[in-house]
This record gives structure tokens, C-alpha cells and sequence, in this order.
């Protein structure tokens, strides 16, 4: 029995290597294998830097299809199946739209893997594979599935680990697919798998995937006191209201974070209160929060999102000079999305706003490209001013006056090269992605 797994790009274009920035290890798939029998031979494929042998002769393909990357999966898919391969799809976009998943697969896998993918490999050896499988999963934990990294060697990843220690988010921001696909849960692993985990691992640089480290402030120290004998470098995602709790932000230090990726989304209250997150500017001043995460020596990667029916061109620059001011090591400057199955899509829908009702399918779609009508800028002028931001932000002036800083991104020798890395790293890697084609092989 011969399993394929395969991560779709984005789009390619011939001649030209993969956006870097997206060029991160698969870890999902990499459970996928952790979770296959030993006795079952596995092929990966990774559509980003290689061709995929389709005349491999495998039994089952299974792909992760996220929205950016449904076109190109579904493109694979067709192919597979049209000469018999039997091909599974999961991800959180199968996850949303399973209808629509449903017509480039033999079966569709909703939910988390761990459940799902023994069912699937068990049924196909029995020659009984289903359409559908939903996770059971209704544990307030997550499995202890060991990753099976070594179907990713020999090929050039950006040199950090991955670790899952928990998955899903309490929040409830409307614009977000990874809230819609968990209903708004969070399930954490035990500290002794993610240990454990740990330990196995070559590199000491690692990158935590969660999408909210810091959910569960006892749970987060308690984390944070085994991971300190560990002596890693990390990075993470983690909420503004860490900086509320100043034994968490000792915690994150000593177990060696250095820098925490925060969603402030808006400067403006009233954005803030349409997208769902209005708690995090109430009774708040984000320079007194930031500067509590910085005197602790952490580093932010601060992300903003503009769009809403509220924001105005003058956001922009407001925005910008705030993260100039606060010294972020890192600020990503996005325009709103509407990912299919969140309440933002529905609503946009609903008022006829959607420039495009499957944008994610259509032909000559771009990356940085808005695909709705915004209230008070047009379409193209959303795009252009977040991607000036962005060309502002990592200019040479900006990056000088942010690396001087001593409390946090320049505190020591280890900060100084990283955050320096990182911003001119992001400055090219800003462009390139800008227009990039979405599902294309160019």
C-alpha cells in the first residue's frame, strides 16, 4: 500500500524559487505520517519546491487544503483521480466547505487528524473507504501523536522547528477561519508529550504553530517552567493581555521566548468592536502593554488588519507611525480577507460586497489583491496603502531606528542578528509576495 502525501503551493511561477516566507516544514502532514502504520510505504511531496511525480502509481493521495492553496489542490486532485488514484482531502478549508471539497475527492476528512486518518487508512485496507469522516475528538486535550519529521529531510526549509502544544482559539473575531473551524475551542497537549517532543528535535530555534500561546495563563506557566531547562529559542502567537500578568511575562522569558506574535488588529475602537475583539482595547493603552512585554525583553510581531466599514485612509499612517514609535520588531500590514465560513464572509455576502463569491477559484487571482468593496477607499486603494506600509515600514530609516532599541530587540547579540535577519529578510520577501498568482503554474 503506497500513501501519498502531498502540500500544495500557493502558485508557482517556472524559474522563480517559492516565496521564502512561506517556506515553513509541513507539520500537519508530518502527524498525518506519525499517524500511518509502519508497514505502509509513504511518498511526500512538497508542490513548492518540486514537482510531484504523478506517475508514482500510489494508492491514496491526502493533501491539506487551506483557502490560498484550494485552487492548486483541487488542480492535483483532478489529476490523481483521473488516473485511479483515490485522493482525501482535509485542512480547514474541507473543513468550511466540505461541499465543494467534495468534488476533487474520493473522501473528505472534517476536523483534526488524529481521529480521522486511522479510520480512513484502516477502511481503505478493507476496501470500504467512506466519503466522509468527522472527527470524534470531544477530548479537552489533544492526542500525544509524535510527528514523523524525517519525511521532510533534504529539502530547503527555513532553518526553525515547529511544535504544536495546543490548538484552536476562545476569541471570537469575525474575520477569523481558525475560530470558525474550532468554535472558538482550544485544546491543549500534555506537557510531557510537547517535552518530550522537544527533546527529539535537532535545532534549538523553535517556532510554537499555536494560534494563541498564551489561551490558558496557569496552563502557559506551567509550560513555560518545563520548556526553561530545554534552553531553546523560541518564538509564538500569543494575545495583548499576556502583558496583564507580570509572573506569565517572567515565565516567557526565562523559558526563552524572544518574540511574540500579537494580533492588535485596529487602533480604532469602533473596527475593533465590528470584528469581535473590542475586549482587547477596553480599559487598555497598547503603549503601556507593549512596554511591559519589551521591559521583559520580549520582542513583538505585531499584526493590523484595515478594511472595516470603519477605517479611514488616515489609519494607515496613524497605524504605521504607532509601530515605528513602539519599536516592533516586526508588524505585517493585511487587508481583510473573507475566508469562506466566517461571519465576515456571510455578511459581505449578504450585502452584495463580495467582488467575487469564490474568489480563492477564480482565474488570474493575485495574492495582496482585495476581493470585496470597502466602504470608504476602493478596492485598489486598500491594496496599494497596506503594501506602502509595508515598504515604509521596512525601510532602512525604520529598521536603524527600531534595532536601536536596548530593552528588547537589540538586548543582546542573539536579538540584535535575529531582528536584523528578519526585517531585511521581510523587506524583500514583501515584494515578492505582492501579486503573486493563486493557483497558477506560471
Amino acid at each position: 500500500m503506497k500513501i501519498g502525501l502531498i502540500q500544495p503551493s500557493i502558485g508557482k511561477i517556472k524559474n522563480q524559487p517559492y516565496v521564502k516566507s512561506w517556506n515553513m516544514y509541513p507539520l500537519n502532514l508530518g502527524v498525518i505520517a506519525g499517524l500511518t502504520p509502519n508497514d505502509i510505504d509513504i511518498s511526500f511531496f512538497d508542490d513548492r519546491h518540486e514537482d510531484i511525480a504523478f506517475d508514482n502509481h500510489l494508492d491514496i493521495v491526502a493533501m491539506p487544503v487551506e483557502t490560498y492553496t484550494a485552487k492548486r489542490a483541487y488542480s492535483i486532485a483532478d489529476r490523481f483521480r483521473s488516473q485511479g488514484t483515490r485522493v482525501v482531502l482535509g485542512g480547514m478549508h474541507t473543513t468550511l466547505l466540505p461541499q465543494e471539497a467534495k468534488q476533487h475527492s474520493d473522501a473528505i476528512a472534517i476536523g483534526d487528524s488524529e481521529t480521522t486518518w486511522p479510520h480512513i487508512v484502516e477502511d481503505f485496507r478493507l476496501g470500504n473507504i467512506k466519503e466522509l469522516y468527522i472527527s470524534d475528538n470531544k477530548e479537552k486535550t489533544l492526542r500525544g501523536v509524535r510527528p514523523k519529521r524525517e519525511i521532510f529531510q533534504g529539502r530547503k526549509y527555513l532553518p526553525i522547528e515547529l511544535v504544536e502544544t495546543g490548538r484552536g482559539c476562545y476569541q471570537k473575531c469575525d474575520f477569523c477561519s481558525v475560530t470558525s473551524t474550532y468554535n472558538h475551542t482550544y485544546r491543549s497537549k500534555s506537557i510531557e508529550d510537547i517535552v518530550e517532543d522537544i527533546e527529539s528535535l535537532d535545532r534549538r530555534f523553535v517556532y510554537f504553530v499555536d494560534d494563541n500561546f498564551v489561551s490558558d495563563f496557569k496552563r502557559t506557566k506551567e509550560l513555560c517552567d518545563s520548556l526553561t531547562p530545554l534552553k531553546i529559542r523560541w518564538t509564538s502567537q500569543g494575545s495583548v493581555n499576556m502583558a496583564d500578568d507580570k509572573e506569565l511575562l517572567k515565565a516567557l522569558k526565562a523559558s526563552g521566548c524572544l518574540n511574540m506574535l500579537i494580533g492588535f488588529e485596529s487602533l480604532n475602537p469602533k473596527s475593533l468592536e465590528l470584528m469581535g475583539k473590542s475586549w482587547a482595547s477596553e480599559t487598555r493603552n497598547y503603549s503601556e502593554s507593549v512596554k511591559k512585554i519589551r521591559d521583559h525583553g520580549i520582542t513583538i510581531y505585531a499584526t493590523f488588519v484595515f478594511g472595516y466599514d470603519t477605517d479611514t485612509k488616515d489609519d494607515f499612517k496613524r497605524t504605521l507611525d504607532f509601530a515605528i514609535e513602539n519599536k516592533f520588531a516586526i508588524t505585517a500590514f493585511n487587508h481583510l480577507v473573507p475566508f469562506p465560513g466566517t461571519p465576515l464572509y456571510s455578511r459581505l455576502e449578504k450585502e452584495g460586497r463580495l467582488l467575487y463569491s469564490n474568489w480563492w477559484l477564480r482565474n488570474n487571482g493575485k495574492f495582496g489583491e482585495v476581493v470585496f468593496k470597502p466602504k470608504n477607499m476602493t478596492a485598489e486603494e486598500l491594496s496599494e496603502s497596506c503594501f506602502n506600509c509595508r515598504e515604509e515600514f521596512y525601510s532602512y530609516s525604520s529598521i536603524f531606528s527600531r534595532l536601536n532599541d536596548f530593552k528588547a530587540n537589540s538586548r543582546n547579540l542573539t536579538n540584535l542578528s535575529y531582528i536584523a535577519y528578519v526585517n531585511l529578510f521581510s523587506r524583500k520577501e514583501a515584494k515578492r509576495r505582492q501579486g503573486w498568482s493563486i493557483g497558477e503554474i506560471i
